[in-house]
């Protein structure tokens, strides 16, 4: 496998030998016309200068978040693009007479477009901004870096003046434009909750909620009225059950007042109850009401205890008379059944109004929900409205506030570091790397046209390739007899060859060393001859 490398390479080479000598022709003559070219380039004079931006300042970091602060070196960036415009460096070419060597409209793009491939402006992280630029004249290069210097600060200077005006006026448009939709929304969602006064949510909640409450009330206290009419059953059955103590009648002194003792006992525990219901309720609701009207039945009963026992007189007590009347346990739980016969009716009263709240929030199961959404919708808009309102007002304060800082304050500083300058020497164009370039490309080529030669006629050197091209084998070969005259000659174009490239090389070697005193000379035949 390497041998075949080896015999393919060599057959190449072989091959390309032939064309040997118009690939030095070829050489020679890229050589002469490109180093010809390369002295007759014209030399290039590169001026630059350097300017420093300070935007440190003391009050800057006092005022953050107070007021709006320009990005100063950000601006600084923006202005460094403007100035490569189309306006921004005709100007310059108007300013430095470079554009009185532009007759025609064509020729001035064409000036315009060059200006925009040699001027060069950078800045590094220390706030250093490099201006430069190339010309064949040495003073309009200094003058047109100094030109862009100018305009560089300028332009730095007044960049946010115009910028905070145009936001200001800006922020001011959409204010009014807000405050307009914030009145509207307020309206309508005013006009909507008085014409939907019954239907707003309260504190309680929205219409889900007090119906859900609503019905949990009534559970309750159906369970409550349950609970006392069982109670009050239960009590009735104790009655029922209670015995006369009739060990203690003899006891009894005449005219006794224990029945009305105990129905002035029973309106003091209703009388207070009264008290404390009156703390959390008027006197319209149905509980109170009850109990006022028991209150007024328990003194016509005791007024006419009272009479009885006065009409009684001294007599002791009959034994006709019920027995129970005098029994304790029996008045308590008198007094008791009657407490609760008063939370029965309370109750009862307490039911049938949630009851009817139940059934007047059932009704209105479809225009509710509707009405709470379209409030929620109107609230939701006239939130956003407001938040977006008052964010444009703290915007414009900040930027009115940072306005009247600009103002006060020299906010930067620009220095120039190096003014514009340009050496005396030349920095292009770079002579030697061309011409090293040109030879390369020279060989390069020449090479090239030998390889295509060889492959437009080829020409076999062994048996082997014979065989692997035609696919016949060669059965026998005939060796070349060179004679001595045929050989000298042979060795005397070899040295001729070598000394044609040994010439260019030397030639190459001249142009390279004394290019800066040639390209002077050559400039001025050119211009002799024109």
């Amino acid at each position: 496998m390497f041998r075949d490398v080896i015999e393919t390479l060599e057959a190449y080479a072989r091959g390309m030998w032939r064309y040997r000598w118009p690939a030095v022709v070829t050489i020679w003559v890229i050589c002469v016309a490109g180093w010809v070219a390369v002295y007759a380039m014209p030399p290039v004079y590169g001026a630059n200068a350097r300017v420093f931006v300070d935007a440190e300042n003391a009050l800057r970091p006092l005022l953050q978040g107070i007021a709006t602060s320009s990005n100063v070196l950000s601006e600084v960036t923006v202005v460094t693009r403007e100035m490569l415009s189309r306006p921004n460096l005709a100007e310059v070419a108007r300013n430095t007479d470079l554009d009185l060597g532009a007759e025609t409209d064509e020729e001035f793009e064409k000036l315009l477009v060059l200006l925009q491939k040699r001027i060069q402006i950078v800045g590094n992280r220390d706030n250093i901004f490099s201006i430069s630029f190339q010309h064949r004249d040495r003073a309009k290069a200094i003058a047109v870096v100094d030109s862009l210097v100018n305009t560089f600060i300028e332009k730095s200077l007044s960049a946010d003046r115009s910028e905070t005006g145009r936001a200001q006026a800006f922020l001011q448009r959409e204010i009014d434009e807000y405050e307009a939709r914030l009145a509207a929304a307020e309206d309508k969602l005013a006009r909507f909750k008085r014409d939907n006064v019954a239907f707003m949510p309260n504190q309680r909640g929205d219409y889900f909620s007090r119906l859900q409450s609503a019905e949990a009330a009534m559970l309750a206290t159906q369970s409550r009225l349950r609970l006392a009419q069982e109670r009050r059953a239960e009590m009735n059955r104790q009655l029922e059950g209670e015995e006369p103590v009739f060990g203690i009648m003899p006891s009894v002194q005449p005219g006794s007042t224990a029945g009305v003792g105990a129905t002035a006992a029973k309106i003091q525990e209703l009388e207070l109850q009264l008290r404390e219901l009156r703390l959390r309720y008027t006197d319209k609701h149905p509980r109170i009401s009850q109990i006022l009207e028991t209150i007024e039945l328990l003194k016509v009963q005791q007024d006419l205890e009272r009479s009885t026992a006065a009409a009684n007189g001294t007599r002791n007590t009959p034994l006709s008379a019920n027995p129970l009347d005098i029994n304790p346990v029996y008045q308590s739980m008198r007094i008791q059944l009657s407490t609760i016969e008063v939370e029965i009716a309370s109750l009862r009263a307490e039911l049938g109004q949630q009851q009817k709240l139940v059934r007047e929030l059932k009704t209105l199961v479809d225009t509710v929900p509707q009405v709470e959404v379209e409030l929620g919708r109107l609230n939701r808009d006239y939130d956003v409205v407001k938040t977006k309102h008052s964010q444009l007002l703290a915007q414009l304060e900040r930027a009115r506030l940072g306005e009247d800082v600009e103002k006060h304050i020299d906010d930067v500083k620009f220095r120039v570091i190096d003014p514009p300058f340009a050496g005396f020497k030349p920095t292009g164009p770079r002579r030697h790397l061309l011409l090293a370039a040109v030879l390369i490309a020279a060989l390069g080529l020449g090479g090239a046209l030998t390889f295509l030669l060889n492959q437009l006629h080829p020409v076999f050197y062994s048996s082997r390739a014979v065989t692997s091209m035609s696919g016949v084998p060669v059965l026998g070969v005939v060796s070349l007899l060179i004679s001595p005259e045929v050989l000298r000659g042979k060795r005397r174009g070899h040295l001729l060859f070598a000394m044609a490239l040994g010439l260019l090389f030397v030639s190459f070697a001249a142009v390279y060393l004394f290019a800066e005193q040639l390209s002077p000379l050559l400039r001025d035949v050119a211009r002799l001859d024109s």
